[in-house]
């Protein structure tokens, strides 16, 4: 929303405040403060309160989703083991798909060395 000079500059902290409002969703918060999701973004890189809102907002969110995810894991909701255990538990070999990457000598590139024999090969005027 513009501001008294007329011009679309936001208050860094303002801004924060809308995004926590619309718990850290960018183009909730664009829609109230009437501006492009681009601004947001862009004072983001610029001023650390509007980042930290957003960070946070994601963070609490993210907290939340791994909370439900518990209390499913907990009442033995199928999806939500396997779930568990196919991100969490990879490292105990939980993977539906294994990765088998070569190397060469120290994690280095493979060496490929070809080789072609030169066999004569004999001819029926050499047979006689």
């Amino acid at each position: 929303m513009p501001n008294r000079s007329g011009s679309h500059k936001y208050d860094p902290k303002v801004m924060a405040e809308a995004l926590r409002q619309s718990k850290g969703m960018i183009f909730v918060a664009s829609r109230k403060l009437q501006c492009s999701p681009h601004t947001i973004r862009s004072y983001a890189k610029k001023h650390a309160v509007v980042r930290q809102a957003i960070e946070e907002e994601r963070g609490y969110l993210v907290d939340t989703g791994e909370l439900a995810l518990n209390k499913a894991v907990l009442a033995g909701e199928g999806w939500a083991v396997c779930f568990l255990l196919k991100t969490l538990g990879k490292d105990r070999g939980y993977v539906e798909r294994q990765e088998i990457r070569h190397a060469g000598e120290d994690g280095g590139p493979i060496q490929v060395k070809r080789v072609i024999f030169n066999i004569p090969v004999m001819t029926e005027s050499e047979d006689e």
